[in-house]
């Protein structure tokens, strides 16, 4: 009876050390597909920039005029006396005008390139510069590894239990494989 309930503990002890390294020895969950044996994708997405420097105007269009007041500009000479302007009659610095309406056309004007479309208006509007980064996903497709099996039958030799107590034995088992190399 003791010997029978030492060969119980001695299984259950190896019972549960085998499913404790089996948990150590298990995939993590990210890495199930893998496990699994479906391919693995990975998608890594990077970005280029691409420099257009001075590029030029597919089209221009006019959107109208403006109408805004501007500062009037007048003219000093040296002994900061006010010069003849049209403007000024008989050197009469009270009927110069402080601003003048002056119209400004408004333009727009269409830039295009091979990964770029701008639009840009207003008073003589120009593109100086534009940076586009496009988005570029690289995907690789990995073929999973063969999965190893980890229960087999096999052939063993070594110390056991037998009927006779513990010997020296030989036979055939169902083993599980802790360790694979």
């Amino acid at each position: 009876m003791k010997k029978t309930l030492q060969m119980i503990l001695l299984i259950a002890a190896g019972v549960a050390a085998g499913a404790y390294l089996h948990e150590c020895q298990s995939p993590k969950p990210l890495q199930r597909p893998e496990a699994e044996g479906y391919p693995v994708i990975d998608t890594i997405p990077y970005y280029d920039t691409i420099p257009y420097y001075l590029p030029a105007a597919k089209q221009e269009v006019s959107l109208g005029t403006k109408i805004t007041f501007l500062p009037v500009f007048i003219p000093r000479d040296s002994n900061n006396d006010v010069q003849n302007i049209p403007l000024i009659c008989n050197n009469d610095v009270q009927n110069i005008p402080d601003s003048v309406a002056v119209e400004i056309p408004i333009t727009q004007k269409e830039y295009e390139g091979a990964e770029y479309h701008a639009w840009v208006s207003g008073y003589e509007p120009s593109l100086d510069s534009i940076f586009v980064f496009p988005r570029h996903d690289v995907v690789t497709i990995r073929e999973p590894p063969n999965k190893q099996k980890r229960w087999g039958i096999g052939v063993f030799a070594g110390y056991g239990m037998t009927p006779h107590g513990f010997q020296p034995c030989a036979g055939i088992s169902i083993n599980y494989n802790l360790w694979q190399f």
